[in-house]
């Protein structure tokens, strides 16, 4: 059974991880860096299959299906539900597969859309607008390192399930949350504002996880003040949410 538990979680964290290095070259249009024949349709701005008679709508259920996945699987409630169900070193990597493969569909079915926000062409204004996109990905990735990437994505649970949450329960805020109280998320919007060809579809896309994250952060402030009190009601007042050095601790 440990075997099993452990190759789980390596599976699920392997999974995870492809998943968001396939949404991120995705999203920005840059699947064509793989040279792999027909990997390049997997771009969100090019048809992968045949198109749908309504593709925002297809769209915006794809979002759904991925805030909430994303925002009822993360909840206390689900989670004492689900470990009823299966172990409870294999509920964090249970929620990591399921963000994968709603993440995969999302990708794989997203439909593109007519009309353009914005379109840079200036190839300096092209450079510093990807190097920004990038950047809040490299954001995201930091900032569950900075905490516990491992208890985050389900690995040490199924490699420790002895001790599967050693570290986890002391309130901690280095570097990047000292700064902002969600980097993870800071660094998503950063990626989703910053494309240098906006079309109508990438616009849905930034929109509806902006959306997300804002719907998102809600019940996780809500959880974390349950599990921390005053402790964290401190730290909201003293760091912004999101925004850097914006609004006190209410941005």
């Amino acid at each position: 059974m440990r075997f099993i538990t452990m190759l789980y979680g390596l599976v699920c964290y392997l999974l995870g991880v492809f998943s968001m290095v396939l949404l991120i070259f995705a999203a920005n249009n840059h699947m064509d860096i793989f040279a792999l024949e027909g990997i390049s349709a997997l771009n969100m701005n090019q048809p992968n299959g045949p198109p749908v008679q309504y593709p925002l709508i297809m769209n915006i259920g794809l979002l759904l299906l991925f805030g909430i996945q994303h925002s009822v699987m993360a909840r206390p409630g689900f989670k004492t539900q689900l470990t009823k169900l299966l172990p409870a070193a294999w509920e964090r990597s249970t929620y990591v597969l399921a963000t994968a493969i709603v993440t995969m569909a999302l990708v794989q079915y997203w439909q593109p859309m007519a009309g353009s926000v914005w379109h840079i062409e200036n190839q300096t204004g092209r450079l510093v607008v990807n190097t920004l996109y990038y950047a809040g990905w490299a954001i995201t990735f930091l900032a569950t390192y900075m905490i516990n990437h491992f208890h985050l994505f389900g690995l040490q649970q199924s490699f420790k399930a002895e001790n599967p949450d050693a570290g986890t329960k002391e309130f901690k805020t280095p570097f990047f949350y000292k700064i902002v109280r969600h980097p993870i998320q800071t660094g998503v919007a950063l990626a989703m504002v910053s494309s240098p060809d906006m079309t109508f579809d990438r616009a849905v896309l930034a929109l509806g996880m902006l959306l997300y994250i804002m719907v998102g952060l809600r019940f996780e402030e809500r959880d974390l003040i349950a599990e921390f009190g005053d402790t964290y009601r401190d730290y909201i007042a003293r760091v912004p949410g999101l925004i850097p050095f914006i609004g006190g601790g209410k941005g």
